[in-house]
C-alpha cells in the first residue's frame, strides 16, 4: 500500500486541490472551491502526523515588523496593481476586470466594514494557508529547496491561483496570478513563514476594496493613463 508520504500520493492531493480551486474559481464558486481545499489539506496534515506549523504557521521574530512590513508591501503592491498590472491585463485581454462580487461597497462602509471582517478572518489567511504555505510547500517538499523548485513552486501555484480567481475575468485571472508570483516570493524571502505574506495579502485586498468604495481605483487610472 502506498505511503501518504509518499512523493506520488503529494502529488495527486496538489492536483486535486488545484482541480478543485479552478473549477470553482471558473464556475464563480470560489468559496466552494475553499472549503473544499482546507478539508482536503487538514485531512492529509493529519494522517502525516503534521500541525499547521508545516505549512509556515509558526511565530514569526517580531510580530510588529512583520505587520508593519505588511503594511507597507500591501499598499505598494496595491497601488502597483491599479496603476500598472490592472490596466497591463486588460489591455493584453481586450476585458475589464470584473469586481461585481464586491460592487455593493460602494458608498456603503457598512459593507465596506463587513467585507474586511472577510478578508482578515477568512481570505488572507485561508488563500495563503493554502496556495502558499500547502501547496509551494508540497512542491518544495518534492523538487527540493533549489532554484527550479523555487520557480515551479511560485509558477506553478500562482497560475493555479490567478485560475481560481476566474470570476474576474480573464484580466482578473492574469493580474491575480502576478500579485501570486509576488506572494510567492515574499514566503520564499521569509524563510518559509507564513505571517508576513498573510499580512501582505489582507492590506492588499484590505486598499484594494477600500480603494473600489470610493472610486480610487479609477481616479488613479485615470490620473495616471490621462483618460
Amino acid at each position: 500500500m502506498m505511503s501518504i508520504n509518499s512523493s506520488p500520493v503529494h502529488i495527486l492531493i496538489i492536483l486535486i486541490v488545484s482541480a478543485l480551486l479552478i473549477i470553482t474559481g471558473l464556475k464563480k464558486q470560489p468559496g466552494l472551491g475553499i472549503l473544499g481545499a482546507v478539508i482536503i489539506i487538514i485531512l492529509f496534515l493529519f494522517f502525516r502526523g503534521d500541525s499547521l506549523g508545516a505549512i509556515g504557521f509558526f511565530k514569526p521574530d517580531s510580530w510588529f515588523t512583520t505587520i508593519f512590513s505588511g503594511l507597507i508591501l500591501g499598499i505598494v503592491i496595491q497601488l502597483f496593481s491599479v496603476i500598472l498590472i490592472e490596466p497591463f491585463s486588460e489591455k493584453i485581454t481586450g476585458t475589464k476586470h470584473d469586481h461585481s462580487l464586491i460592487d455593493s461597497v460602494k458608498g456603503n462602509w457598512k459593507v465596506f466594514i463587513q467585507w474586511l471582517l472577510v478578508v482578515w478572518i477568512f481570505v488572507a489567511v485561508i488563500e495563503e494557508g493554502v496556495f502558499r504555505g500547502f501547496m509551494m510547500t508540497e512542491i518544495i517538499n518534492i523538487l527540493g529547496v533549489g532554484l527550479p523548485g523555487l520557480f515551479i513552486s511560485v509558477f506553478f501555484t500562482s497560475v493555479v491561483f490567478g485560475l481560481s480567481h476566474g470570476y474576474q475575468s480573464r484580466s482578473g485571472i492574469i493580474s491575480t496570478g502576478i500579485v501570486g508570483v509576488i506572494l510567492g516570493v515574499i514566503f520564499i524571502l521569509s524563510d518559509f513563514n507564513l505571517w508576513l505574506a498573510i499580512f501582505t495579502h489582507g492590506f492588499i485586498d484590505t486598499i484594494g476594496i477600500g480603494l473600489i468604495a470610493i472610486g480610487g481605483d479609477k481616479y488613479l487610472q485615470n490620473r495616471f493613463w490621462k483618460k
